[in-house]
């Protein structure tokens, strides 16, 4: 139940909360890249960019697995610096891949953006380490 409230909720998160806070443009890097779950393409997911203090970026997977983060409407990226990350399972799906909590509710991840194109690829597993 809390992951379908996440589902609807999210999208209404993400749009109130992009470009808000105190990053400029200036601060913001080009970001994309692929997420796999156990060596499969993690489809139509949901990919949360937050470094500590600043606007939070977001972006959706592709049937490929594909994402493009977006800091704001027109503007492709994330914040420049040591962003927390977390992945959001599609919830819509039946049968589709769980994503472990360490990469959801209670996310582990981190990715460096710097200056310039960023291609960022998260290979996931669901066995611990």
């Amino acid at each position: 139940m809390l992951v379908a409230r996440i589902h609807i909720v999210f999208p209404l998160l993400l749009i109130a909360s992009l470009g808000c806070g105190r990053s400029s443009v200036s601060d913001v890097a080009p970001v994309h890249g692929r997420i796999t779950l156990d060596g499969q393409p993690l489809a139509n997911t949901g990919v949360v960019f937050q470094l500590p203090g600043k606007s939070l970026s977001g972006g959706t997977t592709d049937d490929n697995g594909n994402y493009v983060m977006i800091y704001k409407r027109g503007v492709n990226g994330a914040n420049i610096g040591i962003n927390q990350v977390t992945i959001l399972e599609d919830t819509k799906r039946i049968n589709t891949q769980h994503v472990p909590p360490r990469y959801s509710q209670n996310s582990e991840l981190q990715a460096e953006v710097n200056p310039g194109d960023n291609e960022i690829n998260f290979d996931l597993t669901t066995k611990p380490k």
